[in-house]
Order: C-alpha cells, then sequence, then structure tokens
C-alpha cells in the first residue's frame, strides 16, 4: 500500500507534509553566485576580512616606516651603574646613549625593517608587557592556595618599546627571559656600538 502525503499546514509557498519533504530548488541567480565563490576560494583569490591588527591590540598592518620608532633600555639596577639606551627611527636617525652621554649614529630603513620582521617573529606583540615579577605559590593550614609575588627592586631589566602613530607596545622584562628577544636586543646594542665607532672622527 502506497504511503500518500498529507497536508496538514496552510502556507501556501511551502506546505508542511507528514510524509516526505518538498526541497525548495535555489534560484538560478543564487546558484550562479555560490558557484562563483567556491570557484574563487578554490582557485586561491577568496580572500578572510582584512584584520585590523595580527594581535589583539596589536599593530596596525600598514603605516610609514619614518613613523616608527624602537626604544631599548638597559637598567642595571644599581646607581653605580649608568643606564645604556638605544634609539631608533624609521628616519634613520639613532643614538646611543652611554656613560652619560648621546652618541648619534645612521640607523638604515632596511636594518629596521629587519628588525620589525624579528619582532614578529618571536610574537613580540603578544608577549606580556612585564615579566620582571616572580610568582610562587604554597598551601595554607586551612587547605587554601596562596600566590606570592617577589619584585627585586634593584635587579637589573630591559624594556624594549616599539611606537608607531598612536599605538605603543613595551616590554619589561629581567635577566635573559625571553630569550630571543634579549638575543635581538644583545646585537642591537652591539650594531649600535659598531656605528658609533665608525661614526666617529678618523674611523677607517
Amino acid at each position: 500500500m502506497t504511503a500518500q502525503a498529507k497536508v496538514t499546514g496552510s502556507r501556501q509557498r511551502d506546505p508542511v507534509y507528514l510524509l516526505g519533504r518538498r526541497v525548495a530548488k535555489p534560484a538560478k541567480g543564487r546558484t550562479l553566485l555560490a558557484g562563483l565563490l567556491l570557484g574563487g576560494c578554490l582557485t586561491g583569490a577568496c580572500a578572510m576580512p582584512t584584520q585590523k591588527s595580527l594581535a589583539v591590540d596589536g599593530p596596525p598592518l600598514t603605516f610609514r616606516i619614518e613613523a616608527v620608532s624602537v626604544h631599548l633600555t638597559r637598567q642595571p639596577g644599581s646607581a653605580a651603574f649608568p643606564i645604556r639606551r638605544v634609539n631608533l627611527s624609521g628616519t634613520s636617525s639613532a643614538s646611543l646613549e652611554r656613560d652619560g652621554q648621546t652618541l648619534p649614529f645612521r640607523y638604515a630603513p632596511k636594518d629596521l625593517l629587519i628588525l620589525l620582521n624579528e619582532f614578529y617573529k618571536i610574537r613580540f606583540f603578544d608577549l606580556p608587557t612585564n615579566t620582571t615579577a616572580r610568582y610562587s605559590v604554597f598551601l595554607k593550614e586551612d587547605g587554601s592556595v596562596v600566590t606570592s609575588t617577589l619584585r627585586m627592586a634593584d635587579a637589573a631589566s630591559t624594556r624594549v618599546c616599539f611606537a608607531v602613530a598612536t599605538y605603543e607596545k613595551c616590554v619589561t622584562y629581567a635577566g635573559e627571559t625571553p630569550r630571543e628577544l634579549d638575543d635581538i636586543v644583545r646585537r642591537v646594542f652591539s650594531d649600535a656600538d659598531r656605528l658609533v665607532k665608525a661614526n666617529q672622527p678618523g674611523a677607517n
């Protein structure tokens, strides 16, 4: 015995059936549009919506190199030793501050671009702004876990700041951690020393 569909609804365009279901055919225009979109994605022409930044509250995706400035500061933690600082700019001007002196040198935009690429590679813009504090936990007699924070006011620290337009990101850390960032800082200070010497009179 063949089952018969019985109409239970009264909607004109899409009646409701107890047995079986009518599948609406998509409009010809919609079918063509879906095909074009799918074909574009398969051929690599489909793009995701443009992001404002690569990280949460990160730098803009497009900016001018001359608007960039980078500041690296070595804080010795003791008044007996002076602060050392390197200031870099996308306009090629740069300076090294040491022993109470500010020594200018030239820093090419292509070198600054290499530095920025290294920042992106190590995900500098995702790093916490301060890692100088040390945390530990201990268990009290009542069973509660308490977190303690250790800060050493006289500990040496390093601060790295990147700025462009109204955006600024600074990371302060102690010792050599994060290691990848500290390796970059060491190299920049070494390059600054070398370029300052090359700028001095009588240098070959």
